[in-house]
């Protein structure tokens, strides 16, 4: 077991107001008994033991996820609900500031309220998601999945990967939350990237075998309800991933290991495990990984949409048609399979004229169904990925509250156009429903 000795003091680490930076020279990384963890003394350019190596690196680097994890979640080593001012809370909440005060003053005891003391040295009440929520069901401004809509099954997926599929879904499910809707997230890849980033977690330390899904699709689809982790935002959930996902990749083609004669197809193993979850949901969104595998083939049969992030770039474009081509090929083989949603997310966009020509040439070709709004490059998502978590994370922005402001502003035009989607999907499927049961009625 390794760990770390760091010469000066935790307080004397370097972090700016800009983002947090550690003074990588001050860590020496050493063993129980003092011995240096790297030889200084290796071959330049190469190693006589990779297996030893790669397991050094492999240790040394979750320890240090796990220090600064628990530096920067100091002092309960667990990520805490972000909160919001008065004015925002009244905003989120749909009202103006004095019927705000109002609801406060008529409902006393609601949970999640909590004091903060500002720079000023001054206690400021506070509102947590959880309030926030409470308080749009008392000032009746909460939006309801109507009657006879059904919950989605979003994949967001992507063949190639760094292409932005896990910053969307997991800043997606963020905003599905705090707009008062209940999102719950699959990572369906072994990096575990979206597990980091929702909760906080450290994927292979602090996370076992059956915490993952891997379980629910070889043998028993009724676990996945065990394995549900709520996160420090309320109404967003996730089931997380480590590497133990892998073994899906192999057990489920294998047909002496994975259950096909009580559990069916290996293909739509999430289809019937999510049948135990779907309707606590209203929306379930997928991280797939950046290939077609099991776990991704799952996915799509499962999904009733899909979004697709590709980066306004000739290399990115190049892989989408790609996958297109794959695509194609499952598609012909699920003969009744349809998409209530299908939209391309232009990810990663730098602004400068190369990735504008690009967006304009795949507006072009793929037209409406490209989102409006498209996705910035900004260090905003660094910074906050840095602080293990995404944008909605950040109540104090480090650095400049304008840059920090853009960013949030992009974020939410791209979100809230999904949602909006969402939500005039619902809606059709609720007149749909009203219409089917009047049929009935005047039938007989």
């Amino acid at each position: 077991m390794f760990y770390y000795i760091i010469k000066k003091s935790i307080k004397n680490c370097i972090f700016t107001k800009l983002e947090l930076n550690f003074n990588l020279s001050e860590i020496t990384l050493i063993d129980r008994k003092g011995i240096r963890m790297f030889d200084q003394t290796i071959a330049p350019y190469g190693t006589d033991d990779p297996e030893k190596l790669m397991d050094k690196f492999y240790k040394a680097g979750n320890e240090m996820l796990l220090t600064l994890r628990n530096y920067i979640t100091n002092p309960d080593n667990r990520k805490k609900a972000r909160t919001w001012g008065s004015i925002e809370a009244a905003q989120m909440v749909g009202v103006s500031n004095p019927t705000f005060r109002k609801l406060l003053e008529t409902h006393t005891n609601i949970p999640g309220i909590v004091i903060e003391t500002n720079e000023g040295n001054r206690r400021i009440k506070k509102f947590t998601l959880q309030a926030i929520n409470i308080l749009r069901e008392h000032a009746n401004t909460k939006y309801n999945r109507p009657i006879g809509s059904k919950p989605l099954v979003i994949a967001v997926s992507n063949l190639k990967g760094g292409v932005g599929k896990t910053q969307t879904a997991v800043d997606l499910g963020k905003k599905i939350a705090i707009s008062g809707l209940k999102a719950l997230l699959l990572d369906f890849d072994g990096q575990g990237t979206a597990t980091l980033l929702s909760s906080g977690l450290i994927p292979d330390l602090e996370l076992c075998y059956e915490d993952t899904i891997t379980n629910s699709l070889v043998s028993d689809p009724e676990k996945i309800r065990d394995i549900i982790l709520k996160t420090h935002f309320d109404g967003f959930d996730i089931i997380p991933a480590n590497l133990a996902i892998q073994d899906c990749d192999l057990l489920l083609p294998n047909v002496n290991e994975n259950n096909q004669d009580t559990l069916g197809s290996p293909f739509i193993r999430l289809s019937k495990a999510l049948k135990n979850i779907k309707d606590d949901y209203d929306v379930i969104l997928i991280d797939c990984g950046p290939n077609l595998g099991i776990l991704t083939l799952n996915a799509i049969i499962a999904c009733d949409g899909m979004i697709i992030p590709i980066p306004p770039s000739m290399g990115d474009y190049s892989s989408f048609i790609m996958y297109t081509a794959s695509l194609k090929n499952l598609f012909r083989e699920l003969k009744d399979k349809k998409l209530e949603y299908l939209r391309i997310l232009i990810s990663k966009h730098s602004g400068n004229n190369e990735a504008m020509q690009m967006e304009n040439m795949m507006r072009e070709q793929f037209g409406r169904y490209i989102l409006s709004n498209h996705m910035c490059d900004t260090i905003e998502v660094s910074k906050a990925a840095n602080e293990i978590g995404t944008i909605y994370d950040v109540s104090k922005p480090r650095g400049s509250r304008e840059a920090y402001r853009r960013a949030v502003q992009h974020l939410d035009d791209v979100n809230m156009e999904i949602i909006n989607h969402f939500k005039d999907i619902w809606g059709r499927q609720a007149q749909k429903n009203v219409t089917t049961e009047m049929e009935e009625v005047v039938n007989g």
